[in-house]
């Protein structure tokens, strides 16, 4: 063989393992691609459930309210002498 026929070959496998190089690496980027979209999708799914989530002002400053009542009912009252809550 001459030298012309090695070089063919050797062509050959290098364009060959840079085909499979270039493969494995859109598969990877398509991958990460896809967990990106997932993670884009989930954080507009909790961006929208929020409201849902937590108290709004008005919601706080009513629930404000009952928490005094009743940390003011355990915390400040009185016993008669038989031992209940006046």
């Amino acid at each position: 063989m001459d030298i012309k026929d090695y070089i063919h070959i050797l062509i050959t496998i290098i364009g060959g393992l840079i085909s499979v190089v270039g493969f494995l690496a859109w598969r990877i980027l398509h991958r990460i691609e896809e967990k990106l979209e997932e993670l884009h999708q989930m954080t507009h799914n909790c961006r929208e459930s929020l409201p849902e989530r937590f108290l709004t002002r008005s919601e706080h400053g009513q629930y404000k309210i009952e928490f005094e009542k009743i940390w003011n009912a355990i915390n400040y009252h009185e016993h008669d002498p038989n031992g209940r809550v006046m």
